[in-house]
């Protein structure tokens, strides 16, 4: 060892250090996130002058001092999802002990590809997948058939791009080996108007192409038609083209929709196509006995796209896929390498059956977060959200506004009639109120209508008096 490189003692002296300066950190964020700017408007330029001045790597920077500039950067230059007034994007506020469950992945460092390398934290994957899948009612009702899979992804597209991947190797085999010219004719999937574009991005990567793609137009509740699902299928089975997957949408990132799940399921079966429900931030809501009811449908899913890190309330990224074909999985990823430790009997090796080769032990804070809150404690939270949802409903009908999406979701769409007169843009509302730094949302397109504000409770700790200042701020903001 050279002079300069840390012994164990210095590193262990290090990693306490660094461990109670970020415990220090986290305390003064959690007890005065309120009093931060929601946002911060900062320039790219001003960032890069920050970085280019004081961060060229030719000569090692104190700890301490780092720690201290990064805490500032990402203060000053934030969007802070984690705020209690920040209504964006389905990025809610972290559950303590869930930052906690990353922290205890970054010291271990798992590696997760083969099970033999990391058998706790695989096992525990495994337990966490296994309870979503019994929510979702995608249990195999078998004695000895195989039980569902399921595995924790990046994020909602991984999922996605999994599922297509796996439904492909399912309904046309020659494919894993062949490739699409195997193939007697186009593959086709269907997805609605409202659905997530990670599907056209996995279908571009799947070698589809976009053309692949057909968009089944919504009802006036943004919700897929199944009469209009039903009657493109039979026009491209007349074509020649091969329809083959349903991706149906349950809490659609612009309206909060939920396509109708047992209507479309009864097509899917009809037609001999599998049915994939994008959950990533409805799934979570079959936690809330209030809520679950409205998933109806979803156990008729070959498939489920599920975001831990959406409605579950932990850090980025925690998406899962779960199905009841583990086969397809299977067919879909499998894989021999001579470098790898043999699998153990009883156990699946990740890597052969995942996108993914090495990963992150992504499950372990949904893990710990599930354990320490419980089921029942998650429904409250989540309960407490639609419950600040319908509060700002309300309050922005004395305003008056109009709200024009109908979901029980927490995520509210709504106009004016100066915005639907064209006096004044939803974007410009949005991009003022921002500005301001108290609260933030967004501006949203939806078919057939001008755009929208769009507000959604992301984080458990929203309370009545910050469903009342967004109403003050872009009631404000609208009259100035």
């Amino acid at each position: 060892m050279s002079e300069s490189e840390p012994g164990p003692e210095s590193e262990a002296e290090l990693l306490r250090h660094l461990f109670d300066r970020l415990g220090s950190e986290a305390e003064a964020l959690e007890r005065g996130v309120r009093d931060l700017r929601v946002a911060s408007g900062v320039r790219p330029d001003a960032v890069r002058r920050h970085l280019e001045k004081r961060y060229d790597f030719t000569r090692p920077v104190p700890v301490d001092a780092l720690l201290d500039d990064v805490v500032s950067m990402l203060r000053r230059w934030s969007v802070h999802v984690i705020h209690p007034r920040y209504f964006g994007l389905f990025n809610p506020s972290v559950r303590p002990v869930a930052v906690a469950a990353d922290a205890l992945v970054a010291l271990f460092n798992p590696q997760l590809a083969a099970w033999s390398h990391a058998p706790a934290i695989n096992e525990i994957e495994r337990h966490v997948t296994r309870f979503c899948c019994r929510r979702l009612g995608l249990e195999v009702p078998t004695d000895d058939g195989p039980e569902p899979a399921g595995h924790f992804t990046a994020g909602g597209q991984e999922a996605n791009h999994t599922a297509l991947l796996a439904v492909l190797a399912h309904h046309f085999p020659e494919i894993t080996e062949l490739g699409v010219r195997g193939l007697d004719g186009q593959p086709v999937l269907y997805v609605s108007d409202q659905g997530h574009h990670s599907i056209e991005k996995a279908t571009v990567a799947a070698g589809l192409g976009r053309d692949a793609m057909r968009t089944v137009a919504t009802r006036e509740d943004f919700r897929m038609d199944p009469g209009a699902l039903a009657e493109q299928v039979a026009r491209d089975r007349s074509a020649g083209l091969l329809p083959f997957l349903v991706v149906a949408t349950a809490g659609s990132t612009a309206t909060g929709s939920i396509d109708p799940l047992p209507g479309l399921a009864e097509v899917c079966r009809r037609e001999g196509l599998w049915f994939h429900v994008d959950a990533a931030w409805g799934g979570s809501f079959l936690l809330s006995e209030r809520l679950a009811p409205v998933l109806d449908g979803i156990a008729r899913a070959d498939s489920v796209t599920w975001d831990a890190h959406k409605g579950l309330s932990v850090p980025m990224g925690a998406g899962m896929i779960l199905t009841r074909h583990p086969a397809a999985l299977a067919r879909a990823f499998r894989t021999h390498s001579g470098y790898m430790p043999p699998a153990e009997t009883g156990a699946v090796d990740p890597y052969a059956t995942t996108l993914q080769w090495s990963r992150r032990a992504i499950g372990l804070k949904v893990f710990m977060a599930l354990a320490e809150a419980g089921a029942s404690g998650y429904g409250d939270l989540l309960d407490h959200q639609a419950e600040m949802a319908d509060l700002l409903r309300a309050k922005l009908a004395e305003a008056p506004w109009r709200i024009v999406n109908r979901t029980p979701l927490p995520l509210v769409c709504f106009t004016h009639e100066r915005i639907e007169r064209g006096e004044v843009g939803a974007g410009k509302v949005a991009r003022r109120v921002n500005a301001a730094g108290r609260v933030w949302l967004s501006a949203v397109g939806l078919p057939g209508r001008e755009p929208a504000l769009r507000a959604c409770v992301t984080s458990y700790k929203t309370g009545p008096e910050d469903v009342e200042l967004l109403v003050a701020e872009v009631t404000r903001v609208l009259g100035s």
